[in-house]
Parts: C-alpha cells; sequence; structure tokens
C-alpha cells in the first residue's frame, strides 16, 4: 500500500500547478472558500453533519448511491482544497470489488485509462474470509488515479476503521489548492 500511495503522490507532484481550470466535484469547481463551497453542496442536496479539524462532513447522494462526503480546508480553515467520497463499510469483498470496478468504469468512461493503477490481491484462495483479512494486512492493494485538467482523482479499496470491513473511497484533490498548501507548510519547516 505504501508503494501505491508513493507512486500516486509522484503522479500528484508532476500535475502541472498552473492549469488554467480547477477539479470540479459535483459540477462544481474546488476552489474559493469553505463557505461558498460548502454553500454549493447543500444547494446540491447534500446535508451537512459536522466540521471536525478544517474538515466540514456531509451526507447525501452521489451518483444515486449515499455517501459520506468530506470536504477539506487548508490550515486557517479559510479555502476549499480536497473533496473525499467515503461509501458504507462492507465485510463482503465481492460488494467492495464490485463498486470499486463500477466507479473505475465510469471515470475511465468520462478521463481515459487510468494514469496510475495497481488491483493486487496476493490470496491464493478465493474466500470472502481470507480476503478480508488480507486487506487488513495491507496486501490486498486495489486503487486507480487519473491525472485530470486541475488535479488528480484517485479511487480505492481500503480497510475501514471497523475490523474486517473494507470501504470504497473516492479523493478528489484541486492541484492548485494542494499546491498552494504544500508551498505553505513548506514555510513552516
Amino acid at each position: 500500500m505504501k508503494k501505491i500511495l508513493s507512486t500516486l503522490m509522484l503522479l500528484f507532484a508532476t500535475i502541472c500547478v498552473m492549469a488554467q481550470e480547477h477539479l470540479s466535484f459535483k459540477g462544481i469547481p474546488i476552489e474559493g472558500s469553505m463557505t461558498s463551497f460548502c454553500q454549493k453542496l447543500k444547494a446540491k442536496g447534500l446535508t451537512q453533519v459536522g466540521t471536525d479539524n478544517n474538515i466540514t462532513m456531509f451526507v447525501g447522494d452521489f451518483t444515486g448511491r449515499q455517501a459520506s462526503i468530506g470536504v477539506g480546508a487548508t490550515d486557517d480553515g479559510k479555502n476549499v482544497h480536497s473533496v473525499v467520497v467515503l461509501f458504507d463499510p462492507s465485510d463482503e469483498w465481492k460488494n467492495l470489488v464490485n463498486t470499486y470496478d463500477y466507479y473505475k468504469e465510469l471515470y475511465t468512461r468520462k478521463y481515459g485509462k487510468p494514469s496510475a493503477c495497481r488491483e493486487n490481491n496476493p490470496s491464493r484462495q478465493d474466500s470472502n474470509v481470507m480476503l478480508m483479512h488480507e486487506l487488513t494486512q495491507g496486501t490486498v492493494t486495489y486503487a486507480s488515479a487519473w491525472e485530470v485538467t486541475g488535479g488528480i482523482i484517485e479511487l480505492s479499496i481500503e480497510k475501514a476503521s471497523t475490523y474486517g470491513d473494507g470501504i470504497v473511497i473516492i479523493k478528489y484533490r484541486d492541484a492548485q489548492n494542494v499546491e498552494a498548501k504544500i508551498k505553505n507548510d513548506l514555510e513552516d519547516i
């Protein structure tokens, strides 16, 4: 998992941060104030459920499925830079991989072949128990990424906070805003 994350971060670092457009989520550019962006999500029917540590959480419909959606802000909490979609955890590998495959197909149709993809299932057995155990151990890796105008979109199956469960996650990272955050962080070190 560390290698795929390292590869994804390297791909992200190579994105042209001077892109003219911002990445969009639900048709809303990931830019500007956190307050304004969150108001636009509410107008799209999402319900805000809380805020903690510069992350505002919503629940609602994403492509016809219920999901939790986190919106990340800069350290000062003023500007939005990323969005994360979290689907309900499952203890069934088949459910997780079907959801992953569905979204991989959607993003591939819209953006083309992923710029990075790693789907590694080392299990010699195809049992749900073994696959879910390997997922919690970090030996199963399912992740794809698309470099798109304005940023990067990452899709993955990861272990959930509840032991034995997995979760499908989609991350939208706007190149310009994340780069601005990195520049500010570099000044701190």
